[in-house]
């Protein structure tokens, strides 16, 4: 069966790993690259090398897990405090998470306390943008051995087997998977 990997292209691939190792918790590990390892369940995060700086909104971004509400504050106030910063990608004023971007843009959501991601880690799902979210799901599906845990027309996720770890979202966008983001099967 093969994994998942979400790459990050950076202009400072090292401080940005460095700054996911810190805010998630997670292992950094530069023996086979610079590549965020999770200490318990999550996907690693990989970081390359890229010569140009974010210039719009990423097809693929995080959503990171809260057991609570406090929780959710807690983790927005200790993003912040390392550098993270409030980002509108266009969303509602009323919707239950928070958008941020971390030190070098990208988007990331921390989302309000769902059971659906208990068992996930402290990354709840990568999000991905696509113009056709259950076909796309379906293939990642084959490909990875995880399992489709939800479907509808404009939304699609799948589940690792094992019910541990973070989903992995599709979601219809015109714009599709594109930027400084994006997700590997191994």
């Amino acid at each position: 069966m093969a994994s998942v990997v979400v790459e990050f292209s950076a202009q400072e691939p090292e401080r940005l790993a460095r700054w996911w190792a810190d805010v998630l918790g997670w292992h950094l590990d530069t023996r086979s690259g610079t590549v965020v390892q999770p200490t318990g369940p999550g996907v690693p995060l990989r970081f390359v090398v890229s010569a140009r700086a974010k210039a719009r909104k990423n097809g693929v971004h995080l959503d990171l897990r809260s057991e609570s509400h406090d929780d959710q504050n807690t983790i927005v106030e200790r993003l912040f405090n390392a550098g993270a910063r409030f980002a509108d990608i266009d969303q509602s004023s009323d919707v239950p998470w928070v958008v941020m971007a971390d030190v070098e843009g990208n988007e990331l959501c921390v989302l309000e306390p769902r059971k659906v991601y208990a068992d996930t880690g402290p990354v709840a799902a990568v999000v991905i943008d696509t113009s056709d979210p259950r076909s796309d799901a379906r293939t990642m599906a084959t490909a990875t051995g995880m399992e489709l845990a939800g479907e509808r027309s404009e939304f699609a996720s799948l589940r690792p087997p094992s019910g541990e770890g973070p989903f992995l979202e599709f979601l219809e966008s015109e714009s599709g998977p594109e930027g400084m983001l994006r997700v590997l099967v191994e």
